[in-house]
């Protein structure tokens, strides 16, 4: 008997403890919502066990683009939370729209010009309030200084630029209209672009890689001003605030779920009270909407606030114009793998995926990554040996172009899995054609894609392929590649190519293969 009562005593003290400890873990009090966030707040990840600690809300936050997220919305794609850097695109589609059941701006950071300061100061722009982006445009037309800016289709902060622009341009603001749309200057402006990226942080990075090579970087202030604390910034970087206007992301939390309303009115009273909006000023240097906390790099000048165009076909207009006028044409290489282990539904995949960049892709991200006007492209099929390549010139007429298009997805269509797997062969053939093309036409962003499921087998390997690219001159460098990895492909290698020439690995095993080419599509 006495025993019997040990044993009860034990197991009542130790399911007393198993409470305790579960009350005291943050996954299993929390209240979990799913989030669809903006890649760029990422930087927010730090931040997220306080947030758990202060409201018992944990956050899942799940990383999309801008038109993705709408396009999600717009699908009615299951999520409790969506927290971009701006929510004015989703308003004007009706779908997205409603599933708003509310919206709170949570911290500010403007779109603005930065330059190095021996350049800004050539300009005479440093701390001067009244440069315009009319100012900045004419300097950008005459070649007086070069900058990087990322895809307006694909990132917040290269549609805000460029809106910035054609608005100022138009000096129609919140009634620009496509007519009003001024191709020509902007197009002059375009020319000074040297460096093209998908997100604002990977634009900030490729800029320290590249600094030597170009003036100045379109990025969030936040961003620009992280730059300038990190030692590998050779030159300090001055903010140029248009005093024509400037578009600011202000980062709504927005409630999708109509069931976590009082988990978000929770989070949104935390989210705006000083604790947070400290720390994330203190940590990403975006500026806090909460007028209690005190911050010292604010511009001199009153910032004027650009309105975002009222009609959708005032945006689809501006982003289609920049992508099939305004830009540097494009040349893009895709070195594909063919060989015997891509057969059945990897190689169909690669096949529709390949389809959907030639127009079969008719979502909003879709029809903003499919292959442009003036862009060269190039097919580079491998197995265990190269393939002849198969190029397709795409010119200014949407006639003229559904003709090579209809050539392209006919050379797609014959790709057959067979054979071994040359990767590291195929990359050089591809690397140095391009840049046989790059010396006979300079002015296009030149990249290339390399897709492949296996592991190198036939050919050089990746060590002999870094010793033959450490070995070209400086600049015959810079070409960027991009790998998908894709089955059983070895990552190490594939991060290490996309790393040596300054591009970015992507992992099919976690996206689809469409979805990952849509998103390279905003790095080239």
């Amino acid at each position: 008997m006495r025993f019997l009562s040990t044993w009860i005593t034990l197991l009542a003290f130790l399911s007393m403890v198993a409470c305790k400890d579960s009350k005291n873990t943050p996954a299993a009090a929390a209240n979990t919502l799913t989030v669809m966030a903006g890649s760029e707040l990422k930087d927010i990840e730090p931040l997220l066990p306080a947030i758990t600690k202060a409201t018992g809300i944990q956050l899942q936050l799940q990383y999309t683009g801008t038109l993705e997220a709408v396009e999600k919305l717009q699908s009615g794609q299951q999520t409790d939370l969506a927290w971009l850097s701006s929510n004015k695109y989703a308003m004007l589609i009706p779908a997205a729209k409603t599933r708003l059941l509310a919206s709170e701006r949570t911290m500010l950071t403007p779109v603005v010009l930065g330059l190095k300061e021996s350049k800004a100061n050539e300009l005479a722009w440093n701390n001067n309030p009244k440069v315009s982006w009319k100012e900045i445009a004419e300097a950008a037309k005459k070649g007086k200084f070069t900058f990087g800016m990322t895809s307006p289709s694909s990132s917040n902060t290269g549609f805000s630029g460029l809106l910035g622009l054609a608005a100022a341009l138009s000096g129609q603001g919140d009634a620009l209209e496509e007519k009003d749309i001024d191709a020509k200057s902007l197009s002059s402006f375009f020319q000074a672009q040297r460096l093209t990226a998908g997100s604002s942080g990977w634009l900030a990075e490729a800029f320290l890689r590249e600094q030597d090579k170009v003036d100045g970087i379109i990025n969030y202030a936040s961003t620009l001003q992280t730059l300038n604390r990190n030692p590998s910034l050779k030159e300090k970087l001055i903010l140029i605030y248009p005093q024509d206007g400037i578009v600011t992301a202000d980062y709504p939390l927005m409630l999708i779920n109509p069931a976590k309303r009082a988990s978000y009115d929770k989070l949104i009273s935390y989210l705006r009270g000083t604790e947070f909006q400290q720390a994330m000023y203190d940590s990403t240097l975006r500026r806090p909407v909460n007028p209690d906390v005190v911050v010292t790099d604010v511009p001199k000048q009153a910032l004027v606030e650009l309105s975002f165009p009222a009609k959708l076909s005032v945006v689809d207009a501006i982003l289609t114009a920049f992508d099939n006028h305004l830009r540097l044409p494009t040349d893009s290489s895709f070195v594909l793998d063919t060989s015997g282990s891509m057969q059945g539904d990897r190689i169909r995949d690669l096949k529709a995926a390949m389809h959907g960049l030639s127009g079969s892709d008719t979502s909003i991200s879709g029809r903003f990554a499919r292959f442009r006007n003036r862009e060269r492209i190039i097919i580079l099929p491998f197995n265990g040996v190269v393939e002849t390549p198969a190029s397709f010139d795409m010119g200014n007429q949407e006639k003229e172009n559904q003709s090579t298009l209809t050539a392209l997805n006919a050379r797609i269509q014959e790709l057959r899995a067979k054979g071994g797997t040359a990767i590291f062969s195929a990359t050089q053939h591809a690397y140095t054609d391009a840049l046989a093309r790059k010396r006979a036409d300079p002015g296009r962003f030149y990249s290339i894609i390399v897709m492949t499921d296996g592991l190198n087998n036939n050919g050089m390997d990746y060590q002999q392929f870094a010793q033959w690219y450490k070995s070209l001159p400086e600049e015959e460098k810079g070409i960027k590649i991009f790998t998908v990895l894709f089955g059983e492909a070895a990552p190490e290698e594939l991060k290490n190519l996309a790393d040596l020439s300054g591009g970015r690995m992507f992992d099919s095993r976690k996206t689809s293969l469409q979805s990952i080419f849509k998103e390279i599509r905003g790095y080239q």
